[in-house]
C-alpha cells in the first residue's frame, strides 16, 4: 500500500509536518516535495508558484491571500493566515516571551490552542502553523497536535 501525499512547498515545513503526522499515529501520511508525490491526498499551496501542483488533489490547504484563485476552484479548500482572522486557521497574539519563548493560539474552526515554543528558528511561526493545520486538515487531533509541537520545540 503507498502512503497519501501532502505536498508541500518547503523541505522545513515538510520536515515538521512528517513528525506531527508521525506523532500522531498517521504514518500512512507523508509530506513531500512537488513531484514526489504518490496517492494524492493535499496539497499546501502557501505560494503562488505552488499553485501549479494542485492538478488532481481533492484538497488544498492554502495561505488566505491565495483563496480566490481560479486554480483553486473546484477543490475542498482551507486556509491558514498569520495575519487574516477570516482564515480558517490563524495565530493570534503572537509575542516573545521574557524568557525566549515564543507564544501564540492557534485559531480554527471549532479549536483554540496556546502554543509556547522554544529554540524555534526565525520566522517559524509560518511553518509551525502551516504543518500543524495541515495535520489537523488530514485528520489528526488538534489537541495531539499541539501536544507534538510542545515536545519537538521545548
Amino acid at each position: 500500500m503507498s502512503c497519501q501525499s501532502i505536498v508541500v512547498g518547503e523541505k522545513s515545513t515538510a520536515d515538521l509536518l512528517n513528525r506531527l503526522l508521525l506523532d500522531c499515529g498517521r504514518d500512512c501520511l507523508q509530506a513531500v516535495l512537488p513531484g514526489q508525490e504518490q496517492e494524492k491526498k493535499l496539497v499546501v499551496a502557501d505560494s503562488e508558484e505552488m499553485l501549479q501542483w494542485v492538478k488532481g488533489f481533492p484538497r488544498c490547504l492554502a495561505v488566505y491571500s491565495l483563496r480566490d484563485r481560479p486554480e483553486l476552484s473546484g477543490l475542498e479548500l482551507t486556509t491558514y493566515s498569520l495575519e487574516n482572522d477570516s482564515a480558517d486557521y490563524t495565530a493570534r497574539g503572537l509575542h516573545r516571551t521574557p524568557e525566549g519563548y515564543t507564544a501564540f493560539e492557534i485559531v480554527g474552526t471549532g479549536c483554540i490552542g496556546r502554543v509556547r515554543l522554544q529554540n524555534l528558528p526565525e520566522g517559524g511561526e509560518n511553518t509551525i502553523l502551516e504543518a500543524a493545520s495541515a495535520a489537523v486538515v488530514c485528520g489528526a487531533p488538534f489537541a495531539q497536535v499541539l501536544g507534538c509541537l510542545h515536545k519537538i520545540f521545548c
